[in-house]
């Protein structure tokens, strides 16, 4: 399922200050099974793009496609994690993914509801946990949660903004690479487009990383390949030459950036 982007421009008006364009002419297509990381400095659009694929903003022009299908609302075939975890904090940890997926999918049977629900929070290892609220759990949990909600929706496209950015760096790790088994495994999400500001973890997830600039220069500076066979061990990947390609290439460009800013 491809993800066509093409010409999108969003500027933000405030009363009583100087307007303020966020995305300029951004095209850009993500192919069906890729990974695609958007990367740059703070207030260059990447959460915003990111919001209007996911249906939650409207662009100033251009047109956002799903399998040839304009994108203009949210929908199930899109679902989207937050950096901050966003459960229902009256709800236990199986609540919340369940009516999540029942509402994305109204005609599944509660057999199949039930199934894809345990499924997915035993991916996650949290089905042990499952009758806990989002207060009893560590942050780290919590997120869990949230990546199995999303998938548990069993959507085409998971977008994620910075969803790791507030872990641990142990418990990030772990969430990074389980992230990567449930979309390559049996989950029905095909594509991933998501927003970081690491440069580590842009270069061991994705296929390829998008490089954005800061406002008033056009949005998409360039567009990195990530040429790193899959499975990637986040121990050994560092000795690739092409990791260490990609990663300098990016610390040059977010760079030259933060002097141009």
């Amino acid at each position: 399922m491809s993800l066509e982007i093409k010409g999108i421009s969003k500027t933000f008006h405030r009363k009583g200050a100087k307007s303020q364009h966020v995305l300029r002419g951004v095209d850009l297509t993500v192919e069906t099974g890729e990974f695609v990381s958007l990367i740059g400095h703070s207030g260059c659009g990447k959460s915003t793009l990111l919001n209007v694929v996911a249906g939650l903003l409207s662009a100033d022009r251009g047109t956002i496609t799903l399998d040839g299908q304009p994108v203009t609302t949210p929908g199930p075939d899109r679902a989207m994690v937050f950096q901050h975890y966003s459960l229902f904090p009256r709800l236990s940890l199986l609540a919340n993914v369940r009516e999540a997926a029942k509402a994305a999918r109204p005609d599944r049977t509660k057999d199949r509801l039930d199934e894809v629900v345990e499924r997915y929070l035993t991916a996650v290892g949290l089905w042990e946990h499952k009758d806990k609220r989002p207060g009893q759990v560590s942050g780290g949990m919590a997120q869990r949660a949230a990546v199995a909600r999303a998938f548990a929706v069993e959507p085409k496209v998971l977008l994620l903004d910075e969803p790791f950015g507030a872990l641990d760096a142990l418990t990030r790790a772990r969430l990074q690479a389980q992230l990567v088994e449930l979309w390559q495994g049996e989950s029905t999400t095909e594509t991933v487009l998501m927003v970081t500001h690491g440069i580590d973890e842009a270069t061991l997830l994705a296929d390829r990383i998008v490089v954005m600039a800061n406002p008033p220069d056009p949005s998409i500076i360039d567009v990195i390949p990530v040429e790193i066979a899959r499975p990637r061990d986040r121990v050994t990947v560092v000795d690739e030459p092409a990791f260490r390609e990609v990663q300098a290439r990016l610390l040059r460009l977010l760079t030259d950036g933060l002097q141009a800013a």
